[in-house]
């Protein structure tokens, strides 16, 4: 079936910054990083996708619709382990990323506890906020922000920097669980809220309204990689020092 302009309007705003040619995911894919650097993202991204349960939680509070309600309840209860993704076991997607962080050679403590010593680099909480202020917006603008805007780049970002993890970093299929789970259970989501975000965004101002906030959800993962690039990678002896 065809996409509706709407659909392809959404895509071409996603693809126009997607992250997955980011300079930071290039370095991964490049095998221009090493397990070090690796934790490093590790520790940003947890905090950046451990609050996404409360996330969930307050969407889910503010949604009427049956099917919005159905696969949001759906991807929290898989961010919990209460529910297994499509050929893999249940399993807390923070604590697969805690694992893989101990294959990087960090202790979860140290990723746990990187708030309160200054380690949550200001792009990360700024991307943290950001997502919380979507969560509180009416859901149609919330599926539009973190399911579409956010969750459905995924698949194609660990897409290409899964494969370099176990060819280039030298990780097992097993320690790489986070990445390969997330590809499967991303594509299903992100695909299930466009078409949520479809039939819902009726008017041609709450597609306007969709499409601008999807721009700047794009954005903000950015940023986010932004802030990783800058510290590890364009001025590492600066981090180096601190």
């Amino acid at each position: 079936m065809a996409k509706s302009e709407f659909r392809r309007e959404l895509e071409e705003t996603i693809q126009q910054r997607h992250s997955k040619v980011h300079p930071w995911s290039e370095a991964w894919v490049a095998g221009r990083l090493n397990r070090r650097l690796l934790g490093e993202w590790t520790k940003q991204h947890y905090h950046y996708v451990d609050p996404t349960v409360r996330l969930y939680g307050r969407i889910l509070s503010n949604c009427p619709d049956d099917e919005a309600r159905a696969l949001i309840l759906e991807s929290l209860n898989e961010e919990e382990g209460v529910l297994g993704t499509e050929g893999f076991a249940a399993a807390r997607h923070a604590e697969l990323l805690l694992q893989f962080a101990e294959h990087c050679g960090f202790a979860r403590a140290d990723i746990k506890n990187a708030p309160a010593k200054g380690e949550v680099l200001p792009e990360t909480l700024g991307l943290q906020s950001w997502c919380y202020r979507q969560s509180h917006r009416p859901f149609v603008e919330a599926l539009a922000t973190i399911f579409v805007g956010l969750e459905s780049q995924v698949p194609q970002i660990y897409a290409r920097t899964t494969p370099p993890l176990i060819e280039k970093y030298g990780f097992s299929q097993d320690q790489v669980l986070f990445f390969r789970l997330h590809i499967e259970a991303d594509t299903e989501h992100g695909e299930r809220g466009f078409e949520i975000l479809e039939r819902h965004a009726t008017t041609p101002e709450i597609k306007t309204k969709c499409l601008r906030l999807v721009r700047e959800a794009t954005m903000m993962r950015r940023l986010y990689l932004d802030g990783l690039y800058r510290k590890y990678l364009a001025e590492p002896q600066a981090a180096a020092a601190e």
